[in-house]
């Protein structure tokens, strides 16, 4: 039993000690692998395996207080349930939307958690560009799951391509990160005014958010190096 408890205390130093590039591998997961399964039930059970692992770790990272942690771990633990709802034979239009609700809900907490980290780091080293990658990543996910909330409400939507007859979550992850990076290939597109006007948002926030944590991390960088000079110059003086 002691064993147990001081494996379980070295497995949860670990993982604070490396929680965001776990979260980043969490966020990877969770974007590759479903799509290697096609577009079945075993690519949903894939799916609905990576995310919870993701609302795990997130909730993790989110370092606030005490307060908070049980609002967001009551927050995980309704979100892995009305995921796996699906897969266990429950399936349900309002229970989607509320499920895409509380996804963006979520990931808007934890992208706000990770901007507030980063601008309050003195300096930019692994962590913070590893989170710098992650909340992009997380923002593909939050608009992914608004392109699926509009579907849900308007089937007419999105235009698919012939071979989509079943328009998953995977399939709107696709569109929203090709929207975000203002790619446009053209095969899923917006038809009707209201997810038109998601899509110009989304290509709006990510190259607005490329541009400005580019010049954000080389600003820090700069700021970095003249803090090293002037420490440098103080001790030649000294």
């Amino acid at each position: 039993m002691i064993m147990i408890k001081q494996h379980y205390n070295k497995s949860l130093a670990w993982l604070e000690k490396n929680r965001f590039p776990v979260l980043l591998l969490s966020t990877l997961l969770t974007l590759i692998l479903p799509a290697f399964f096609g577009d079945g039930p075993l690519s949903e059970l894939i799916f609905v395996i990576t995310l919870s692992v993701l609302f795990i770790q997130s909730s993790v990272v989110a370092d606030v207080r005490k307060s908070r942690k049980l609002l967001i771990r009551g927050m995980v633990i309704s979100m892995m349930v009305l995921i796996w709802l699906k897969p266990a034979g429950y399936d349900s239009v309002y229970t989607d939307l509320v499920k895409l609700a509380f996804i963006v809900a979520f990931f808007i907490f934890i992208v706000t958690f990770l901007i507030r980290f980063i601008s309050k780091s003195k300096t930019v080293n692994v962590n913070v560009l590893i989170t710098s990658i992650n909340i992009y990543l997380l923002a593909g996910i939050i608009g992914a799951s608004l392109c699926l909330a509009f579907y849900q409400v308007y089937p007419d939507a999105y235009n698919f391509p012939a071979y989509i007859e079943h328009p998953v979550f995977a399939h709107f992850l696709y569109y929203s990160f090709i929207t975000m990076s203002t790619v446009g290939y053209g095969d899923i597109t917006p038809r009707i005014p209201e997810t038109q006007t998601l899509a110009y948002l989304l290509s709006i926030s990510g190259q607005l958010y490329v541009a400005i944590i580019i010049a954000f991390l080389i600003g820090k960088m700069l700021m970095q190096g003249d803090q090293k000079k002037a420490d440098k110059n103080n001790v030649t003086k000294d």
